[in-house]
């Protein structure tokens, strides 16, 4: 059984709001939820589907809870995260910028 993405806990949304509330909409953070059990799945593979989740951006890790949280029976543990996704603006490096 593979680890699943549900919605973060309150903690984590209000983190992720408090924390981007000067970003611009799309460098603002998000809270997500991973569902896993300990039975299951190794933490490392926990982790691995958070930042797969996070297309590849910075995570911070908030809390984790087992009841009542939106996740299986089967997979009952929750590890909550906020998501800072990655910024995919185009920079200019000194080499790409014309030479005078």
């Amino acid at each position: 059984m593979a680890p699943f993405r549900v919605d973060g806990s309150d903690a984590a949304a209000e983190a992720a709001k408090a924390q981007g509330r000067d970003l611009l909409p799309r460098l603002q953070p998000r809270a997500i939820g991973v569902c896993y059990s300990p039975a299951f799945n190794e933490p490392a593979e926990v982790e691995a589907e958070a930042v797969y989740l996070c297309e590849g951006g910075r995570l911070e890790r908030q809390d984790e809870d087992f009841f009542w949280n939106g996740c299986s029976l089967t997979q009952p543990n929750r590890i909550n995260y906020v998501c800072f996704p990655p910024d995919k603006a185009k920079r200019l490096s000194t080499s790409d910028s014309p030479k005078p």
